[in-house]
């Protein structure tokens, strides 16, 4: 996977980063309420020697007094100097959990001791901090050595006194929200770079070109459940997708033309959505005036007849086996569109699908019909759709946004491959429709009618207009003004009969000059069931 990869899966998966991200912060914040504000009061003491006559004698002090900050310092956390604070201020607590609270620090080339205690009341915390110094100068001269005298020879003086804090110092709401934004988001970030590695569904056109394992002949958008687009909503965008991909198959080889096409899916998550795509893909070809057949091959699905509410009691089965002829098996569907059921289903459906009557079952249809759209099971859970492959022109591999798998895909374009199987493309079924975008082509236009209705509707219309002038004329006149008005017509009434017998010549003319539909159409089984 490239980096583009993951980069769109973290814009696909944005709601769920930035809902974490506020779920992190408004919890940081949250948390941050839960906690008692913190007041930090800070007094300090002097340490130096006590005496001292010579220079030589200062200099020693000053090093001395400076080794024994360092240990002060530590003094000042112990329970000598913090048993003393509680008994004085009378707390209850003891020196260890008060040593959490306390700080000693010496600054660098001072001999100067900071004390600084964090409470949560203000009043306590300096009070606490100039009790910890005054014990601790208490401790000092008492630990200090002693001269000839008696006397400490170090000199320890409180040189700062606490006083009660005007503002908390902690916690630092706005920090912990930040923390928990920035922990959120992460975690979201997180969450969707793994959803992209563990969820290979396909959702996009893009993620299925990105394969490269086949050309994208389209990407169908998504419909009703029970509806077909191009029967119900012509004008509409799903209708448009299928004439698209209709274009893209027929414009596959412009060297070899494609007649007929197996349509098949990669994995058996798609198998409930090929057969209304079949259906609305025959309907795309004969939108053209072309004769289309479907052949029902799967024989291990629910099959076409349901989604077609035609009966599938006599179908393929019956036709490969020698039972029925394919004209008597063949059911009409819609106006251009014949449908072969699978008819009864055998126990074992390869050496049915595999036979070689099927393959002559194939070329027949492929000679009484313009094109030929066979159902085929999917192609990793059955060998069926290979064997149907080599019988026609290619397969194109229906995937499902949201249900097909790469792996499923990828598996599937490689066993077609494995038996040389061309592969006309792959279809994506199943995307969100644009609302910016809307079907562009036209709804099937009505047929043309044929001579003899244009013949008659002329004779209608002269009738018509000889009727009107005999009442205008009356009298012993009617018949003569009849006749004139049949050999006159109004420019107008000679203008529509001529534009009507030109579109019955052109009519005539498409028919008689109409490519594979005019010249095979003819070739249908004359039987075909309705």
């Amino acid at each position: 996977m490239d980096p583009q990869h993951y980069w769109r899966a973290l814009v696909r998966s944005w709601p769920l980063v930035v809902v974490l991200a506020i779920v992190g912060a408004v919890g940081g914040w949250g948390w941050s309420q839960t906690q008692p504000d913190s007041y930090r009061a800070t007094s300090s003491v002097f340490v130096a020697a006590a005496e001292g006559a010579s220079p030589t004698e200062l200099l020693q002090g000053s090093t001395y007094t400076q080794n024994l900050v360092q240990s002060y310092t530590r003094l000042a956390t112990t329970s000598a100097v913090l048993g003393p604070v509680i008994a004085d201020l009378d707390l209850d607590t003891t020196p260890a959990r008060l040593s959490r609270q306390i700080t000693a620090e010496n600054p660098l080339n001072t001999v100067i001791i900071d004390v600084s205690v964090v409470d949560g009341n203000a009043d306590q915390a300096a009070s606490v901090a100039n009790a910890v110094t005054t014990s601790l100068t208490e401790q000092a001269r008492r630990l200090s050595p002693e001269n000839s005298t008696g006397v400490s020879t170090l000199s320890v003086t409180p040189v700062a006194t606490a006083t009660p804090p005007q503002s908390p110092i902690g916690p630092n709401r706005r920090l912990i929200a930040l923390t928990g934004l920035v922990a959120g988001g992460a975690i979201g970030v997180a969450l969707a770079l793994l959803r992209s590695v563990l969820d290979t569904r396909l959702r996009s056109a893009r993620e299925v070109d990105e394969l490269r394992l086949a050309p994208l002949l389209g990407a169908i958008s998504r419909r009703p459940p029970g509806q077909s687009a191009l029967a119900d909503d012509p004008r509409g965008v799903a209708s448009d997708d299928f004439r698209r991909v209709r274009a893209q198959i027929q414009f596959t080889d412009v060297d070899a033309e494609v007649r007929s096409i197996t349509l098949s899916s990669s994995s058996a998550h798609d198998g409930g959505d090929r057969a209304p795509l079949a259906l609305d893909l025959a309907l795309a070809f004969a939108e053209q005036g072309l004769s289309v057949l479907i052949v029902d091959a799967d024989l291990r699905g629910p099959g076409l007849a349901s989604a077609a509410e035609v009966s599938d009691a006599v179908g393929l089965t019956d036709v490969v086996l020698g039972r029925r002829e394919l004209a008597d098996a063949v059911v009409t569907w819609r106006d251009g569109v014949d449908l072969l059921p699978s008819g009864e289903v055998p126990p074992n459906p390869s050496p049915v699908i595999s036979s070689v009557a099927t393959s002559h079952l194939l070329e027949d249809a492929r000679e009484a019909y313009d094109v030929v759209v066979v159902d085929a099971p999917p192609v990793v859970s059955s060998s069926d759709a290979l064997e149907l492959g080599r019988m026609t022109d290619g397969v194109v591999l229906v995937t499902t946004v949201g249900r097909s798998l790469r792996r499923d895909l990828v598996q599937a374009v490689d066993e077609l491959q494995a038996v040389q199987v061309p592969i006309v493309g792959i279809v994506l079924d199943g995307v969100r429709a644009d609302r910016t975008r809307t079907a562009t082509a036209a709804s099937p236009s009505r047929p043309a009618p044929s001579p003899a209705e244009l013949r008659r509707r002329e004779r209608a219309l002269t009738a018509d207009q000889a009727a009107a002038s005999s009442a205008r004329s009356g009298g012993d006149q009617a018949s003569g003004a009849t006749g004139r008005d049949r050999t006159a017509q109004p420019a107008a009434t000679r203008s529509v009969a001529d534009q009507t017998r030109a579109g019955a010549g052109a009519s005539s003319g498409t028919r008689a000059t109409g490519g594979r539909a005019g010249g095979r159409g003819k070739g249908r089984p004359s039987g075909a069931r309705s």
